[in-house]
């Protein structure tokens, strides 16, 4: 067994704690953190404004209710479970209070982005036999459908970006309530509670504790971007941490459910194809699982591809060239070395692009090879290649980070620990600060200087990771040099 398995299976073992018989006190102040939470959420309904409107009142209020969340996590934490159904208890706790928070804040309209409009739009054109990949809502042929959906709707000239799988639930939303966002909006809070639900079977099968849940079951983020904003993102979650959960299973079902959940996340966006050097094993019948997950995929492009005569991928392409100021670190870092060397736009593409290709595929390489020798979690591995997909990104909005929570409450844990800093703890804590921090970016999206941001955000999690790295290094090195002169 190597240093690296030895000293993960003896944190692992060291983070379960032993339950509390009868929690009586901590589960009264799980409840009142609950309610202190919630009052959070009544205030934001009370200073949310009426329609798409950017009001510094809501964005403080969003901001402050982090407070609760980060005091009910850190009571998670350092707190031990109740024993037998008193753990169910404070675990339902959790859940309910979830549910509550979001169904709290559903009736609101989204008042920072009008992206879940435009997924109404794309349900219409699809059912009237239109491809949405082909044409925006400003074409000449929609003049007959522009209303309010129309109205509420951005980037009217450009086709749509988002694939199959989270065009289906569009319009099984639109099926049941045509040109309801509200309906969609309670479908996207299904998926998420399946996700805190998932989430918590999840640690628990893996002998954690499973109210961790609540580090993404009660974060604001989440909450905020999917109840009242409507992203499409809570599916890529949801079928995320769905096929990592199946994947821990045995046997050849299992294995083509993984494969067609891994599909799914996929059709929802594109990155979590990524996916597939963490759930895959070193063994043949898992070609079983890649020929199901591609075969979901092109199942479902094909419907669009006879309505677009062979247009599938709409703005996808201009859309992963745009030159933010939102971008991942590859692409800053691309923008800069640009700038340096005076290149032309067509040229600076391309070297960001293959960047872009070499990172992202080395990651992948990297985390399958460990995954294959047993040296890396699945969860580990997730947030891993997740990570890297963020960091190549031409945009990384708040709502794409939420896909790292799940995983963050799987393997946060104490920055100290045998008397000396952890690194893969520390490495964790920074992902959850990145999470959190993320959506400071709304205060900048019409500033043109971003700096303040990438220092407060971009620069904080390298010099965390930078302390992270080289305290794990440090760690292999005396355990080496131990190991030598034992």
């Amino acid at each position: 067994m190597s240093i690296v398995q030895t000293s993960q299976r003896h944190v692992a073992a060291s983070d379960i704690p032993q339950p509390v018989k009868r929690p009586w006190g901590q589960l009264l102040l799980l409840c009142g953190l609950l309610l202190l939470s919630l009052a959070g959420y009544v205030w934001m309904r009370v200073v949310a404004p009426p329609d798409v409107e950017r009001v510094p009142a809501f964005m403080l209020v969003w901001i402050i209710s982090f407070v609760p969340y980060f005091a009910a996590c850190a009571f998670v934490l350092l707190t031990r479970p109740g024993a037998g159904r008193w753990l169910w208890l404070e675990l339902a706790i959790i859940l309910l209070g979830a549910l509550l928070m979001r169904a709290m804040l559903l009736p609101l309209p989204p008042n920072l982005s009008h992206d879940s409009w435009r997924y109404l739009w794309d349900a219409r054109v699809t059912l009237l036999g239109y491809s949405p990949y082909v044409d925006g809502p400003g074409a000449q042929i929609f003049i007959h459908l522009r209303d309010f959906i129309y109205a509420s709707s951005r980037f009217r000239d450009v086709p749509t970006i988002y694939p199959p799988g989270a065009q289906a639930i569009y319009i099984l939303s639109y099926l049941i309530a045509p040109s309801n966002l509200y309906v969609l909006k309670g479908i996207f809070i299904g998926f998420d509670m399946v996700t805190c639900g998932a989430l918590a079977y999840y640690l628990y099968r893996q002998g954690l504790d499973p109210r961790r849940a609540i580090i993404y079951a009660w974060c604001p983020l989440p909450i905020v971007e999917f109840a009242i904003q409507g992203h499409v993102d809570v599916l890529t979650v949801t079928f995320t941490v769905l096929a990592v959960l199946c994947a821990s299973r045995e046997g050849i079902g299992w294995r083509m459910l993984v494969g067609f959940l891994v599909g799914m996340a996929t059709l929802t966006k594109f990155y979590p194809i990524v996916l597939l050097v963490v759930v895959l094993r070193p063994r043949w019948r898992d070609v079983v699982l890649v020929a199901v997950c591609f075969a979901t995929i092109v199942i479902a492009y094909i419907p669009y591809y006879i309505l677009g005569h062979g247009q599938i991928f709409g703005y996808f392409s201009i859309y992963a060239s745009q030159q933010g100021t939102d971008a991942g670190v590859v692409q800053l870092g691309m923008q800069w070395f640009g700038q340096i060397m005076h290149f032309r736009l067509h040229t600076a593409l391309f070297w960001e692009h293959a960047v872009d290709f070499v990172a992202i595929s080395g990651v992948s390489l990297l985390v399958l090879l460990l995954r294959w020798r047993q040296r890396l979690s699945m969860a580990a591995a997730t947030l891993i290649v997740y990570s890297a997909a963020l960091a190549v990104s031409s945009h990384v909005f708040p709502w794409y980070t939420t896909t790292l929570l799940p995983w963050i409450a799987v393997l946060i844990g104490p920055l100290w620990s045998g008397g000396r800093l952890n690194g893969k703890h520390l490495a964790v804590a920074m992902a959850w600060y990145f999470v959190c921090v993320s959506l400071t970016g709304y205060f900048f999206d019409t500033s043109p200087d971003w700096r303040p941001y990438y220092a407060f955000a971009y620069d904080v999690v390298f010099a965390g990771l930078a302390i992270a790295a080289i305290s794990a290094l440090l760690f292999m090195f005396r355990q080496t040099r131990s190991v030598e002169t034992g």
